[in-house]
């Protein structure tokens, strides 16, 4: 069993600013690769869950990253 506190101290680099740009460029380039493909969904309703999925990783990942990076500015 994990220790509370040691999850704590795995995950609170997120909420860091830092932590949040690494976090939203990550995304982001998942999405933009397409994630989808990687999983082997290319073929499901002739690739469009691959394409959606990359959509998805594209904004989560670009409305993650924009503001942190504002906050840098």
């Amino acid at each position: 069993m994990v220790n509370k506190m040691n999850m704590n101290t795995l995950t609170n680099w997120t909420t860091t600013e830092y932590g949040q740009i690494i976090v939203g460029a990550s995304v982001l380039t998942l999405g933009l690769s397409t994630f989808g493909y990687g999983m082997g969904l290319e073929g499901m309703l002739g690739g469009k869950v691959g394409l959606a999925m990359g959509a998805v990783g594209v904004l989560v990942g670009a409305s993650t990253l924009i503001p942190a990076v504002k906050k840098m500015i």
